[in-house]
C-alpha cells in the first residue's frame, strides 16, 4: 500500500486528506483503469480544495493592514454609489464604471504606490483634498464615486490614466 498525502483540506478542522492506493498492478488495463481512477481521485481533492479557499476568500472581509482600509462593500453596492454619482452629476454610468474598474478593479482599498493612488477611482490625496469629499475617507468607495462624478463634470475627466 502507498499512501499519499494531498495539501490541507479546505476547512482546517478537517485536517489533511489521506488517499490510499494500491501499489500493485496486475495488467495493462488495470494500470488504466487504477490511473483514470487516482486522477478523478486528485482532481475531485483538487476541486474541494479550490472551491473551498474561494468561498473563504469571499466571506473574509478585505483588508489592507498598512492603510487601515476595511472593504465590506459588494460590487453590487459599489455599482449603486456609481449609478447614483453618475446620475447626480449628468455623467455616463458606463463610463464610470469603465474607469472604476480599471483604476482599481472595483476594490475600495486599492493603493498603487507609484503615485500614491488611493481607492475605487485612484485618487492622490492632494485631489482628494480639492473634492467637495475631501473631508471623508480617502477609501469611501460613495465618496470616491460622488467625486470622480464631481471632477468629471468640472471638466476634469482626462485626469485619469483611465479612459
Amino acid at each position: 500500500m502507498v499512501q499519499y498525502f494531498a495539501a490541507p483540506a479546505a476547512k482546517e478542522s478537517d485536517g489533511p486528506v489521506h488517499i490510499e492506493i494500491d501499489a500493485v498492478t496486475q495488467g495493462p488495463a488495470e494500470r488504466h483503469g487504477r490511473r483514470e481512477a487516482l486522477l478523478s481521485v486528485v482532481a475531485t481533492v483538487l476541486a474541494l480544495l479550490t472551491s473551498g479557499v474561494a468561498a473563504k476568500r469571499k466571506k473574509k472581509q478585505k483588508k489592507n493592514p498598512t492603510s487601515g482600509c476595511s472593504d465590506n462593500h459588494s460590487e453590487d453596492q459599489i455599482l449603486d454609489y456609481i449609478s447614483k454619482a453618475a446620475k447626480k452629476y449628468n455623467q455616463s454610468r458606463s463610463a464610470m464604471e469603465r474607469v472604476a474598474r480599471c483604476e482599481s478593479s472595483l476594490d475600495p482599498c486599492a493603493i498603487n504606490r507609484q503615485g500614491p493612488y488611493y481607492g475605487l477611482f485612484q485618487f492622490l490625496k492632494s485631489t482628494w483634498k480639492t473634492t467637495p469629499y475631501g473631508n471623508e475617507s480617502i477609501f469611501d468607495p460613495e465618496a470616491q464615486a460622488l467625486a470622480a462624478g464631481w471632477m468629471w463634470s468640472e471638466g476634469r475627466k482626462k485626469e485619469w490614466a483611465c479612459q
